[in-house]
C-alpha cells in the first residue's frame, strides 16, 4: 500500500472525529466514582477510566465540550516532552467493557502533540489491542514524532496472562511496541474494586472463562489471591505464567529497533505490584513502571519504598489528576508528596488522558505542569518529569537544551 492509501484510509477516521467535534464536540457520557478513602481508582459508568482520566463528577454535573479546533497548548513544558500514556482511537467501545469512548484518534493526537512542540507519545489507549502497527503508521505520516505502542494482558489475550502475545509485539513490522502490562481492566485487583464489575461485568466474562477476571498471582494453596478481600493472601505468589512474561520482558528484543521492553505493573494492587516489581528485577528487567500509584491505593511511603525497590530500574507514573481545576486540595497534596518522596530522579508524569468530554492529552500535560508549578516545582525539575526521564524510559538519546526549548536550564 503506499503512502498516499495509507494517509487516504487513517485519515478517514480522523475526519469523522473531527466533522463530529464541529457539529457538538465531545462529551463526558458517565459520571466517575472513587474506592476506599478517595485513593484508589475510580469507575465510570458501566465501567469506563473515569479515575484515570478524568475529574471527579458530580451526580447533576453538566457534559463539558472540547474541539479539535481549539488552540493547541502552549506551556513550555511540551517543548521535547514524551506523553508515556495517552488514550485514543481507534479502540472499543461498548458493553463488554463499558470502558470511556475516546476524544481523539491517533492521528489528531499526533497533529496536536506536534502542534504543541512534544517529541513524542506512547498509544497506551487499548487495554485490549496491541498498539505497534498503529505507532508503525503514525510514524509514516508524522516521522519527526517519537511514537510507540504497547500491550495488556486482558481477557482479549485468553483466560490467562499471554507470554506468546508480548512475543507476537515484539515481532511487528518497525519495532515500536515496547511496553507490557500486566492486567488492567481484567485485574483480580479491578474485579473487587470497581463498582459495578462484579454486578454488571462479571456476568458478561462468565459466558465464556472460568474466572471473570485474570489473575496474576495466587496463594500458595491455589486459592485466589484476593479471596478474602479486602485482605490479600499473606503467602502469595506470582503465576508461573506471569513469571514467563517477565522472563521474555528482561531477554527479548523488537524487531529492527533492537528495543528493549519495559514492564508496566497495570491495574495491580499496591501487594501484587510489590511482587511484580522484585521478581522483575530478580528476572533481569531493566525498567519497571510503577503504574498510576495513586490510584491503586498506594500510600505516599508505600510510593517511596516501591522506588527503592531498583533504584535506576523502577520508575513512579505520576498521571494528570491532580492537575484538573476540580482536583481536591487532598489529592494534590498526595501526588505532590509522593513525587517528592520517591524523587524527582526516579519519577515521571503523563496524562492517562483522552476520554471523551476530558482535555485532550497534551492539554493535560499543561495543566499538571501549571499544577506541579504552583507547588514549588522548577523548571529543571519539569524537564525531567515529563522530558527526560520519559526519554530514559524509552531508551532514547536525552533531550537537548535546544529541543527542551529555550526555557530549560543547565
Amino acid at each position: 500500500m503506499n503512502k498516499a492509501l495509507v494517509q487516504t484510509v487513517l485519515l478517514g477516521a480522523g475526519a469523522v472525529i473531527g466533522i463530529a467535534m464541529l457539529l457538538g464536540g465531545t462529551s463526558a457520557t458517565a459520571q466517575e466514582g472513587r474506592r476506599g478513602g478517595g485513593a484508589g481508582p475510580a469507575a465510570e459508568g458501566a465501567r469506563g477510566e473515569g479515575a484515570r482520566g478524568e475529574g471527579a463528577r458530580g451526580a447533576g454535573a453538566r457534559a463539558t465540550f472540547y474541539s479539535l479546533n481549539d488552540p493547541a497548548p502552549r506551556d513550555p513544558v511540551l517543548k521535547g516532552a514524551i506523553d508515556l500514556h495517552a488514550h485514543l482511537d481507534p479502540d472499543s467501545n461498548g458493553p463488554s467493557y463499558g470502558q470511556a469512548a475516546r476524544s481523539l484518534d491517533v492521528l489528531d493526537q499526533a497533529r496536536r502533540a506536534t502542534e504543541s512542540g512534544m517529541r513524542g507519545f506512547v498509544i497506551m489507549g487499548e487495554h485490549m489491542d496491541d498498539t505497534a502497527q498503529m505507532a508503525y503508521l503514525v510514524r509514516k505520516l508524522y516521522p519527526n514524532l517519537e511514537v510507540f505502542g504497547g500491550m495488556a494482558n486482558n481477557l482479549i489475550v485468553g483466560d490467562k496472562v499471554n507470554p506468546w502475545a508480548v512475543i507476537h509485539m515484539t515481532e511487528m513490522k518497525g519495532g515500536y511496541g515496547r511496553i507490557v502490562e500486566l492486567s488492567t481492566w481484567d485485574s483480580e485487583w479491578s474485579y473487587h474494586t470497581v463498582a459495578n464489575y462484579q454486578s454488571t461485568l462479571a456476568p458478561l466474562r462468565a459466558k465464556f472463562f472460568k474466572n471473570p477476571y485474570m489473575p496474576i498471582a495466587r496463594c500458595k494453596d491455589g486459592s485466589a489471591f484476593w479471596a478474602k478481600y479486602p485482605m490479600p493472601c499473606a503467602d502469595g505468589e506470582l503465576l508461573p505464567e506471569t513469571k514467563q512474561i517477565l522472563e521474555i520482558i528482561a531477554t527479548a528484543r523488537t524487531r529492527e529497533t533492537n528495543g528493549q521492553l519495559i514492564l508496566e505493573t497495570g491495574h495491580s494492587s499496591q501487594p501484587e505490584g510489590f511482587m511484580l516489581i522484585k521478581e522483575a528485577l530478580k528476572a533481569g528487567v531493566q525498567t519497571i513502571i510503577n503504574s498510576h500509584p495513586r490510584l491503586q491505593g498506594y500510600t505516599v511511603e508505600q510510593v517511596k519504598q516501591a522506588a527503592e525497590l531498583g533504584a535506576g530500574h523502577v520508575w513512579e507514573e505520576f498521571t494528570w489528576q491532580f492537575g484538573q481545576p476540580t482536583a481536591r486540595a487532598e489529592d494534590v497534596k498526595w501526588y505532590v508528596d509522593a513525587i517528592r518522596a520517591a524523587g524527582v530522579e526516579h519519577s515521571f508524569i503523563d496524562s492517562d488522558a483522552g476520554q471523551a468530554g476530558t482535555v485532550y492529552p497534551p492539554d493535560a500535560l499543561a495543566l499538571a505542569a501549571q499544577r506541579l508549578r504552583a507547588n514549588g516545582f522548577t523548571e529543571r525539575e519539569l524537564d525531567m518529569l515529563f522530558k527526560i526521564n520519559p526519554a530514559k524510559i524509552l531508551g532514547l538519546t536525552p533531550p537537548t537544551l535546544e529541543m527542551m526549548g529555550q526555557g530549560a536550564t543547565k
